[in-house]
């Protein structure tokens, strides 16, 4: 794991994080920085002495010198986070070679070492974003310089270019890198947790403790910083809209850089329904959250704001209260999806007044089961152990990606088919002549497939079958429209010279699963999805195993076991068992429909028998 920030600082995918992923069997070390955030002061008991191993809660923890920093100065800022990123990347190369390096983002300054992980000891990294960068420089005002954010951008790229996946918190995330030209099946949406070790949602009266000074009143209760960002005076005009209500207040707990604007605005306005707490622990905030009726996340209006979840809402749904949703997008979506509360513009004092007393108006026992709701929904969707489970399938599958592997295969490949074109130049002119004599035009088949990740490339091949139609202008079956010529070109595998191009261009490798069909990538099980973290190939191991004659569940379990056991012997050990096979023309079937059902067939049917029964 290589985050900036780790316990003791307060941070979200940290200790409990690195001990859950340790239950399910992983053995973790984390490279992190010494303790300084937020007030930007080394804790007590650290000192800054140079690289620092320790033992963390059972994690074994290395802690690499920076510079300690957390003001308004965005050149502080930027020192904190560069420092880290020089330091840890010379940390990472002291320990041992792991099998996949886990990033966690913010800052993005913290990809760094795991770029030099993998540059160096070819150690493929997943990719944890939490915010998007420039995006979130431009929002915040830390970056503004048209042609900085432009640098940043293009770094960026870069960096979801070398991860081996990418890990969201929604799906709108998904989608903005989808734009960004990042591949989707790349991006996995896990969504984030709450503190689970630190907010104690077991406190079950149903009203406030007296010691906050809650009363009888019906609180609803926002939990957090206040910021700009927050745009909180929102929810001051609501209470304004709501002073003759009697027995309602507005809670805020917490600080920021607005909390004395907000405090000041509401003793001008004499909004005596509206109360402020200071910050507090948050294993304090459990208490707090479980004795409110209502639990407000507002964010600004702002795009940005549409693809992200404020943590907060897991907190709340796991606190079983009833939520007031102030946010467009994925996060209203979330709470909607759980049965969980109120969903309203934000920025908009009337509509939240109206959910207000809308929530106000249930029965209490109506306004616990939207709690109760959003707490099921967050144990079987959303909880660490969900969380993590999710994760470690992604590290695994990261970790097949395999950059030592797949940096000179990719080389062989170039200088393979390169040589090949140019060597049998001369037998690919002579086909296409004969084709175009026989078969007429097009001389090529052109086809979209699913390269790696997915992501749809454009297979060319020889033209082996006529385009022979009925008299309604239907294509004829391919076992009606393939030639003896096509026939011939199939069993000697002639007709795929031309992919050799594909090769050369990076959409294919020599060795690989073969590309089938984009309608099949759908009905592929997760364990068989593996085959499209690499290349596709000319030929794979499933070719040489059975090729055409084997079960859909074969090729695919060879295509799985290829990506797992995935090296240069094994690509050398497949080419020359190819050639082998199509010289003994073994395992040839020149039309594979008269043997078998297409995948998509064989499997639909299965699915329907299967729900019929």
């Amino acid at each position: 794991m290589i985050t900036q920030w780790f316990d003791p600082e307060p941070t979200f995918k940290g200790l409990l994080f690195a001990q859950e992923l340790i239950r399910q069997g992983h053995d973790v070390e984390v490279v992190t920085g010494y303790p300084n955030y937020p007030g930007g002061k080394l804790y007590d008991g650290y000192t800054m002495t140079g690289f620092r191993r320790e033992v963390v809660g059972g994690v074994r923890v290395l802690r690499v010198p920076l510079y300690p920093s957390h003001d308004g100065s965005a050149v502080k800022r930027i020192a904190n986070y560069v420092s880290f990123a020089a330091a840890a990347s010379v940390g990472v190369l002291a320990m041992g070679r792991p099998d996949v390096a886990y990033v966690y983002h913010p800052p993005a300054t913290v990809c760094l070492p795991a770029v030099v992980l993998k540059a160096l000891k070819g150690v493929p990294y997943v990719y944890d974003v939490q915010d998007l960068w420039p995006d979130t420089l431009a929002a915040t005002g830390m970056l503004t310089h048209p042609r900085a954010l432009a640098i940043v951008g293009r770094f960026m790229k870069g960096v979801y270019s070398g991860a081996a996946r990418i890990a969201v918190l929604s799906d709108g995330f998904r989608e903005a890198l989808s734009t960004r030209g990042v591949p989707r099946s790349k991006v996995e949406v896990i969504h984030n947790w709450a503190d689970e070790a630190q907010i104690d949602v077991s406190v079950t009266s149903d009203k406030p403790a007296e010691d906050l000074g809650f009363g009888d009143d019906f609180i609803v209760t926002f939990a957090g910083n206040l910021g700009k960002a927050q745009g909180l005076e929102s929810v001051l005009d609501a209470a304004g809209l709501l002073r003759e209500k009697t027995g309602l207040r507005f809670v805020f707990v917490g600080g920021g850089l607005e909390a004395e604007n907000l405090q000041r605005e509401a003793r001008r306005r004499g909004l005596a329904n509206v109360t402020f707490l200071p910050r507090r622990p948050i294993s304090e905030m459990g208490n707090i959250l479980t004795r409110s009726d209502a639990l407000l996340v507002h964010l600004r209006d702002e795009p940005l704001f549409e693809i992200t979840i404020p943590s907060k809402t897991q907190a709340y749904l796991m606190a079983g209260r009833p939520i007031l949703m102030a946010v467009r997008g994925d996060a209203a979506r979330l709470v909607e999806c759980a049965g969980a509360g109120k969903v309203f513009e934000p920025e908009s004092p009337a509509q939240l007044a109206d959910a207000v007393t809308e929530l106000m108006s249930l029965t209490p026992e109506a306004r616990a089961e939207l709690g109760r709701a959003g707490a099921r929904f967050y144990q079987e969707k959303l909880s660490l152990k969900v969380g993590a489970a999710r994760f470690g399938e992604v590290l695994r599958t990261a970790s097949l990606s395999k950059p030592w592997v797949l940096g000179p295969k990719r080389l062989g490949d170039i200088v393979v088919s390169g040589a090949a074109l140019v060597l049998f130049s001369v037998p690919i002119g002579v086909i296409a002549i004969a084709v175009r004599l026989k078969l007429g035009r097009p001389v090529i088949f052109r086809q979209l497939r699913p390269g790696r990740h997915g992501e749809p490339f454009e297979m060319i091949k020889f033209r082996t079958m006529t385009d022979k139609r009925d008299a309604s202008g239907t294509l004829l079956s391919d076992a009606e429209r393939l030639t003896s010529f096509g026939r011939l070109l199939r069993s000697t595998s002639a007709d795929e010279l031309p992919s050799l191009w594909n090769v050369l261009r990076g959409d294919m490798s020599l060795v690989g699963p073969r590309p089938l069909l984009l309608r099949y990538t759908e009905y592929f099980t997760d364990e068989e999805s593996i085959r499209l973290h690499v290349r596709p190939g000319i030929t794979g191991l499933a070719q040489i195993n059975g090729r055409n004659t084997a079960s859909w569940d074969s090729r695919l379990a060879d295509d799985v076991t290829y990506v797992e056991n995935l090296s240069l012997a094994l690509d050398l050990r497949i080419l020359c068992r190819t050639v082998a096979r199509v010289f003994r023309r073994s395992g040839v079937v020149e039309d594979p429909e008269s043997l078998m059902a297409n995948l998509d067939v064989e499997r639909s049917t299965a699915r329907t028998k299967a729900s019929v029964e």
